[in-house]
């Protein structure tokens, strides 16, 4: 099996700007969308097309699960906070639900301060919570001008809290109850399209962001 650090390692020196992970990969299947259909299958094929849309915006963009690769949630924020990107993308698919769900962190209450230099990696989040929420909030705009059905959300989705840029996680599910049409090209293209343009849209804003 690809070591955890084999497939994102190479591409690290470069500075990108926006960090797209495909969630779960290698042993971790995700979600049993249908018995023949993982969600670590659907997550990696989406990060590769939002990647073609942002990169056709001008967005310089990584895959950082770009094979079935195992990745743990410590080393998938590592990877996605030592390129110091300005936007972390975190993707997932899910057979319940209508169109997209959009989140931003929800970090432990009282949780640990940061103190001195050093940063508490649980709540790492912490400073980027407006410009994160900024960023969901442009996507759902985008979306919703594409007629995809969006809710946005708060939720202990690591490794958001870890994650010391702006980072949100997209959920996507069929835009009805067929399953089937949730891998269909048209309809990822659509979405993948829309949440490039919300990027796009406060790439300033993330550009200057802490």
């Amino acid at each position: 099996a690809q070591s955890p650090a084999a497939n994102p390692s190479t591409s690290i020196p470069r500075r990108y700007f926006a960090i797209v992970d495909a969630s779960h990969g290698g042993d971790d299947r995700g979600e049993a969308l249908s018995t023949t259909l993982p969600e670590k299958d659907v997550t990696v094929a989406f990060a590769r097309r939002l990647r073609q849309e942002l990169e056709n915006r001008g967005i310089s963009t990584l895959v950082l699960r770009d094979s079935d690769a195992n990745l743990s949630l410590d080393e998938r924020a590592f990877f996605a906070n030592t390129t110091h990107a300005a936007v972390y993308v975190s993707l997932h698919a899910a057979s319940n639900g209508h169109g997209v769900r959009l989140y931003t962190a929800l970090l432990p209450y009282g949780g640990e301060e940061d103190r001195g230099p050093f940063r508490s990696w649980n709540t790492a989040q912490q400073s980027f919570i407006p410009v994160s929420q900024a960023t969901v909030a442009s996507v759902a705009a985008e979306l919703r001008k594409q007629q995809v059905a969006v809710r946005t959300l708060t939720a202990p989705l690591r490794p958001l809290n870890n994650i010391v840029t702006a980072a949100i996680a997209v959920e996507v599910a069929p835009p009805a109850s067929d399953l089937s049409q949730l891998t269909l090209p048209d309809y990822q293209q659509r979405i993948a399209g829309a949440v490039a343009n919300g990027i796009a849209a406060i790439r300033t804003q993330l550009g200057a962001a802490p």
